[in-house]
């Protein structure tokens, strides 16, 4: 069960990548109010009504539309939400905690902050009450769910994955030159990646390019608001095609306020990326410091991310560390680790 599945990021590509992988072995259906089923999957899909006028509208109300399809959830052994999202499930995998994120903002509208407070409320009264499985996307999510929330049942780690084999194609020379070449970046510039949300990290993106005039900051934003305009920045709207960005890039960075995992971490490191990530993404767990990324406190993360970024030796060598890392998180190990899961809830059942 989850709010919208589709293969481009966060909690619904996980969704779908459990969705594709256990209905070649089991029968799987998923309840969502948007759902990108491509034609040759071979589990179901069923439509779940919810009233998309915000976010805090969707939260309130797919509830509601799952308990008109309660007959048929009764069929299934399993029923798995991503985070809250009603149904009487008996495995949750929480991907954030939405009342750490609120208090990670800044400067957001009176708005946005009462919508926020509702959702938290939810999501508090929905994880007091929770019974069953329960599975975090990192240690980072746990804790702040055990901190905030008070929870105190066991909580089991499962990272999100990465399909390493889409950013580690024979194909990222011709990549990187083509890119390069489309955006007016010299072969020999030192490019920096940024992807993600400018939320969370516009005031430290902005201080790194006074801060390194010499460095090129590509970013690849959905976000419409907190753009800014400097010599050595250039900002491009959502792309399908991720892997050509990684590919023309020399690091990733990464200085994050709050982010429950970050899969663009896992997918840079796999693009053979060093990541210089700040220490509130879940996914720099993942990272082993001085090996294979670097992770670093907001407060030193402009300075440090600097002098990093100057040593190009360390920027290689860091990059294959990071590669070879990644291999270990392929979507294929977390499947076997949920799967596991709903076999222990078969088990006590």
């Amino acid at each position: 069960m989850v709010h919208d599945l589709h293969d481009h990021g966060g909690h619904s590509l996980y969704t779908k990548v459990l969705a594709d992988e256990l209905s070649q072995r089991h029968k799987v259906a998923v309840f969502a109010n948007r759902c990108e089923r491509p034609a040759d999957a071979n589990w179901d899909s069923r439509h779940v009504r919810s009233w998309r006028g915000s976010a805090l509208s969707t939260v309130n109300t797919f509830p509601v539309g799952l308990r008109a399809q309660a007959a048929a959830l009764a069929a299934y052994d399993i029923r798995h939400t991503q985070g809250y999202c009603g149904g009487e499930p008996n495995v949750v995998t929480a991907h954030i905690c939405v009342a750490a994120y609120l208090k990670s903002l800044e400067g957001i509208s009176l708005r946005n902050r009462l919508s926020l407070q509702l959702m938290a409320a939810a999501e508090s009264r929905f994880y007091r009450r929770y019974r069953g499985r329960l599975i975090a996307v990192s240690r980072k999510v746990a804790n702040e769910l055990r901190e905030v929330y008070g929870v105190r049942r066991e909580i089991r780690i499962i990272p999100h994955g990465v399909d390493a084999a889409r950013f580690q194609s024979d194909q990222r020379e011709g990549w990187r030159s083509a890119v390069r070449r489309d955006l007016s970046l010299a072969d020999d510039a030192v490019v920096a990646l940024y992807v993600g949300d400018l939320t969370k990290s516009h005031v430290y993106l902005k201080e790194l390019c006074a801060a390194a005039p010499a460095v090129q900051l590509v970013v690849v934003t959905a976000s419409r608001a907190y753009h800014w305009r400097a010599a050595n920045v250039r900002i491009l709207g959502p792309t399908s095609a991720l892997e050509r960005y990684y590919a023309a890039a020399d690091a990733f960075v990464f200085p994050t306020t709050y982010d429950a995992f970050g899969m663009v971490v896992l997918e840079a490191m796999a693009a053979g990326l060093p990541v210089f990530s700040s220490d509130q993404a879940g996914a720099a767990e993942l990272i082993t410091p001085q090996n294979d990324g670097v992770v670093i406190p907001l407060r030193e993360w402009v300075e440090r991310t600097v002098a990093g970024l100057n040593d190009r030796t360390s920027l290689k060598e860091t990059g294959r560390a990071a590669e070879q890392a990644a291999q270990r998180y392929e979507w294929s190990s977390v499947v076997s680790a949920v799967e596991q899961v709903y076999k222990e809830v078969m088990s006590n059942e």
